[in-house]
């Protein structure tokens, strides 16, 4: 019978297995020992960064009005920490948070955008109308920013897809920067809509006159370029009205000169309208003007609209063109 005392590790004279006391080889490198490891640190617990970013967004919250540049750091950092945890109208929130702080810092507009455009993106399953001012928010940074192509392409979400709910006056400034952005990207069939409808939106109100009638003449100069010509020349004339009924010479006067070429040039070298008969009721009202006061403004003006009718006068006399009698 075997002695089971027999053959006990530290027993003398006992066998001893070599694999059993030494450490065991590395896979790769026979006859090299692996060394010990030290323990996996253990993971993070579920939810901390969560709580790490809300602790620093409250912190931003405190710093928003007087330390934008501070509270942005640390929503940038609340960011990066609940990643992966924040979701929803949580996360939203925090990229709205930083929308305000990026926009507080002059010379900003481009980030500024960047974030209302990731704040915007965040709030669309959550919020349509948040999404909607967020993007118009992008838009108009980078329309300040002088980026038509993003401006037009953030302006396009909110504006082209049902109404918003903003006061007609904010309204038709984010109308008229979209036109202005279409404008310089020479799509000027689309900016000359968009600026009749900031105009319409101020038709009625009496302390937007002069703004209405501004939009009114922007829409005009935008019909004439994609070729509207006789479009044109209806708003040529009714924001010359407009500005006859503030006393505003000046845009009255451009907006007459450029009425009565388009009455000149008509279709097929034809006369569209009395041009001669427009370019004299300016005269005769600068003339009154200048008698009355010989401001320099008027002066100028009546001098360039004698210049200018010298001109249609010998364009009309042309062989082949029309001159009315």
């Amino acid at each position: 019978m075997t002695d089971p005392h027999a053959n006990v590790a530290g027993e003398p004279g006992e066998t001893v297995d070599p694999a059993r006391t030494t450490a065991p080889e590395h896979p790769l490198a026979p006859g090299l020992a692996v060394a010990e490891q030290p323990p996996a640190p253990r993971p993070p617990r579920a939810g901390s960064g969560a709580r790490a970013a809300r602790r620093l967004a409250a912190l931003a919250a405190v710093r928003l009005l007087d330390a934008p540049a501070a509270a942005e750091e640390q929503l940038r950092r609340a960011l990066v920490v609940g990643a992966g945890e924040l979701a929803g109208r949580e996360l939203a929130e925090l990229r709205t948070q930083l929308v305000t702080a990026v926009a507080a810092q002059p010379g900003r507009d481009r980030d500024t955008a960047r974030a209302a455009a990731a704040a915007a993106a965040c709030w669309q399953p959550i919020s349509p109308a948040d999404s909607a001012h967020l993007w118009l928010v992008a838009g108009r940074a980078w329309h300040r920013a002088g980026r038509h192509a993003e401006a037009v392409t953030a302006f396009d979400r909110p504006l082209l897809t049902g109404p918003l709910r903003y006061p007609p006056g904010e309204l038709a400034q984010v109308r008229a920067e979209f036109a202005e952005s279409l404008n310089r990207l020479g799509r000027y069939r689309q900016a000359a809509w968009q600026f009749a409808e900031a105009a319409r939106l101020l038709a009625t109100i009496p302390a937007e006159r002069h703004r209405h009638a501004d939009l009114v003449w922007s829409s005009a100069v935008a019909r004439e370029c994609c070729g509207q010509e006789s479009a044109a020349l209806g708003l040529y004339l009714r924001a010359a009205g407009l500005w006859g009924e503030q006393d505003r010479i000046v845009p009255r006067a451009r907006c007459l000169r450029a009425a009565a070429w388009l009455q000149l040039r008509g279709p097929q070298g034809r006369v569209r309208g009395p041009w001669w008969i427009t370019v004299d009721v300016l005269m005769r009202e600068l003339n009154r003007l200048v008698a009355e006061n010989p401001a320099a403004h008027v002066v100028d003006e009546l001098a360039r609209t004698r210049a200018q009718f010298a001109q249609m006068c010998a364009q009309a006399s042309r062989p082949g063109d029309q001159q009315p009698r």
